[in-house]
Parts: C-alpha cells; sequence; structure tokens
C-alpha cells in the first residue's frame, strides 16, 4: 500500500490555539482592555489512525480538517474557531468504544466518526448516555438507522441497500451479459448486509433473466492472505464479483488475484468503496473491470463546475502537494459540514438542540445538496460509481467512467426501531 505523501500527524490535528490579553500599563491608565476572544469549539474526530484501516483513516482525518479550516477561515462555528480532538478508533468497535468515552470524558459532545459498521455499531447504543452526537462519514449497516436507531447517531451515506443494490444495478447495465456471480465479504453485520442487497439488487435490475450465486465467502475482518478463497473463485463458475472487503485487505486481494489471473478470468468486478486508493497503490496494475462505490472526480461534472469542490480541491492540493486525492476524504468532509451547520443552525453546542436542529436539515456538499431525513437520520444525495484502468503517464491510472445514481430513487421507508424488511417481489 503507498504511503500518503504528506501525512498529517496526531500531534498536528491536536495543536491548539490560544490567546491572551494584555493589562498592566494598559489597565494603569484606564483604556478598556479588548474582549477576549472566545474558547475554541472542541470537536472529537473517531479515525482509526493504526492498523489495517490506517490509510482509509488519514483520508477521513485529512477530510474533517480541510473542512474544519474552511469554517476557521470564515469565522468558524457561532464566532468560535473549530479545534478538532483526534482519537484513534484502531479500525474497531472497542476501539470506537473507547475513543468515544475519551472524548465524552472531556466534555467534548460533538464528534465526527465511526467511519464503518463495526464501529457505528459499538457507539451508536452508548451516545445517549454519553450525551453526545456523532456524525458517521460510511458506515453501512442496515440496522443503524432501523432496530438500532439512537437519536444521537447520524448517517451521512447510503446504507447497504441504497449503496449496494445501486452497485448491482451499475453492474448489470454495464455488463448484462454476466449470469454468475460471487461474492467474498468480511464476516460481519455490514457483510452479511451488503451479500444480501447485492444479491437482490443484481436479481431486480437482471428481470427475466436467469442468474445465479456462488455460495458467499466470508473472511475476517483483519484478513490479508487470501490465497485459499482466491483459489476457491478462480475454480467456480463465477463472471462477476462483489469485493466487499474494505481498504487494505481490499487492495491484498486484488494484488494477489492479480497475480494468479482472476481479473482476467472475471469479466467485472464490483468493490465496497476503498475507491481510488486501490489505483494509487496498485497504479499501472490497477485492474480495468473494476467498478467502485466512488466519491469525488474533481475535473468531471458535478464537480467540475461545483465552487465548494473546485475550493477543496484547491485545499487539498495545498495541504498535500498531491493532484490526485482520494475522494474517501469527502465522505467525512461532508459529515463535518453536516455537524458544523447544525450547530450554527441550533445557534448553540447543546446535543439535543444539536440533534433537533440537523433532522431534516438540507445543506450544500461538493456534489450539490445533501439532505437528512427526519425520522431515521439517514441522509441521502447521490451516489457515484467509477470504473478506473491503468494508464501509461503518471499517475499510472485514470478514470475510464462514471455513472450516478440518486439516493432518493432506491432509499428504503423510514422504520426506526424496527428491522427492515427486504421487499420479496
Amino acid at each position: 500500500m503507498t504511503t500518503p505523501r504528506n501525512p498529517i500527524t496526531r500531534r498536528g490535528f491536536l495543536a491548539g490555539t490560544a490567546a491572551a490579553a494584555a493589562f498592566g500599563t494598559a489597565a494603569a491608565m484606564g483604556i478598556r482592555p479588548a474582549r477576549a476572544q472566545k474558547a475554541p469549539l472542541r470537536v472529537g474526530a473517531m479515525f482509526p489512525m493504526s492498523g489495517i484501516g490506517a490509510e482509509a483513516g488519514a483520508a477521513w482525518l485529512l477530510g474533517t480538517q480541510l473542512a474544519v479550516d474552511q469554517w476557521n477561515r470564515k469565522g468558524g462555528v457561532l464566532g468560535r474557531q473549530i479545534e478538532l480532538v483526534v482519537r484513534d478508533d484502531k479500525y474497531s468497535s472497542a476501539g470506537a468504544v473507547t475513543a468515544g468515552r475519551e472524548l465524552a470524558g472531556m466534555g467534548i459532545n460533538l464528534m465526527v466518526g465511526a467511519s464503518q459498521s463495526p464501529m457505528a455499531l459499538g457507539l451508536a447504543p452508548l451516545l445517549a448516555d454519553m450525551n453526545a452526537v456523532c456524525v458517521a462519514p460510511t458506515p453501512s449497516a442496515m440496522s443503524l438507522t432501523h432496530e438500532n436507531f439512537t437519536r444521537n447517531f447520524f448517517r451521512l451515506c447510503p446504507n447497504a441497500s441504497m449503496l449496494y443494490g445501486g452497485l448491482a444495478q451499475i453492474l448489470v447495465e454495464k455488463n448484462p451479459e454476466v449470469s454468475n456471480w460471487a461474492t467474498i465479504v468480511f464476516d460481519s453485520e455490514y457483510g452479511h448486509d451488503a451479500v444480501r442487497y447485492f444479491e437482490h439488487g443484481i436479481r431486480q435490475a437482471a428481470g427475466t433473466r436467469e442468474i445465479t450465486f456462488e455460495d458467499p465467502i466470508y473472511v475476517p475482518v483483519n484478513k490479508t492472505d487470501f490465497r485459499v478463497e482466491i483459489n476457491q473463485l478462480m475454480n467456480s463458475k463465477a463472471e462477476g464479483l462483489y469485493l466487499g472487503v474494505i481498504a487494505a485487505p481490499a487492495i491484498s486481494f486484488l494484488q494477489q488475484a492479480r497475480s494468479v489471473g482472476l481479473n482476467r478470468k472475471l469479466k467485472v468486478m464490483g468493490e465496497a468503496g476503498t475507491d481510488l486508493l486501490i489505483a494509487k497503490a496498485m497504479q499501472k496494475s490497477t485492474p480495468d473491470n473494476l467498478w467502485s462505490v466512488s466519491y469525488w472526480h474533481p475535473q468531471h461534472e458535478p464537480f467540475a463546475s461545483n465552487e465548494m469542490s473546485q475550493q477543496l480541491y484547491k485545499d487539498y492540493v495545498e495541504k498535500t502537494g498531491d493532484k490526485y486525492p482520494v475522494g474517501l476524504l469527502t465522505s467525512s468532509h461532508r459529515s463535518s459540514l453536516a455537524l458544523f451547520n447544525g450547530i450554527e443552525k441550533a445557534g448553540d453546542t447543546d446535543t439535543q438542540a444539536v440533534i433537533a436542529a440537523m433532522e431534516g436539515m438540507t445543506f450544500d456538499t461538493i456534489a450539490g445538496p445533501y439532505t437528512i431525513r427526519k425520522e431515521d437520520h439517514q441522509g441521502h444525495g447521490h451516489s457515484v460509481y467509477a470504473k478506473v484502468g491503468p494508464r501509461d503517464a503518471e499517475p499510472f491510472w485514470g478514470t475510464n467512467e462514471l455513472a450516478f445514481l440518486e439516493d432518493a430513487s432506491v432509499m428504503e421507508p423510514a422504520t426506526p426501531g424496527t428491522p427492515f424488511k427486504l421487499p420479496t417481489s
């Protein structure tokens, strides 16, 4: 896996600002001292800074920091500069709980993080007791906005039904000849959800065409050696594959698959959202038949004509020196914008006031308006899917094709507190 060109250190993010007032001679002369600067608004940021999710965590943290920088340039939130307090959730449920409790113990009630389903499922049930609110960039587990719903948690991304059903629709539209599909996913609630909704989406998109599925392959979240599973796929009848392992494991899988020719055996692959981290790591070895759940392509519409998108790109290049951003950072950028807009709308940092302000809120993002459904805190805008491929010139990969899907067109009805039942027809 590639190393970020200019990694942002935790120390750098934790550095705060302070103001001092001078009295002494001025007070003796009867000069009224200037009003003291308002104390910074501390916001918690919980991302994987170590382990298999560290590179994705660096992208999420950078997206949040860029949002903070943008708001601080225009005066902060409620006239207060924003200060990030960063904690490592170690890409685990237990790590997210520890990070959340530590932040709450410091009096920080406003948080961005719980970026993946295991972290969100661990943290969300505890937020009410912590008197905290968390806005999450990319967890897809259905229960978060259904049976495990809590008012203190907001999902600012499509859920599994929306996202993986949508990916299935794109794959079938682009590859109607593929009739046998395989899946390899993490053995977690997210993974089982992903298989269920991906397969349902394939059947829905295929209509009356005959479709078959290989038995799903479930693997541990921390797995990096996929030789056995790749051999199983090589010996299967699969023509298409859903790759539901994320971050470093996804890159490891694709590198190992390429070495034995699995990418050539398969007509098409779809993956869960590691996106351009794959291309930046594999470069000329990037598969040319891989569609990704994607996020941001600044040189393509609708991003190219969006002022916020272009400013974000400018800020990204200035901070990193890298002209080829990983779009994953925009998911945490969007979550941070939601939180800051909610605080501003509430006119207060009180947890319940911020929650009420965010419910039903629509705000601007790099891809246009984004809305948070009041009933279950499910966010929706539009989803991006990208097919990239190798290039001979730097950066040795490029975007071949983009596809877009309006989230509202595939979003299920709100049923907070009740499990979602997949339609049978």
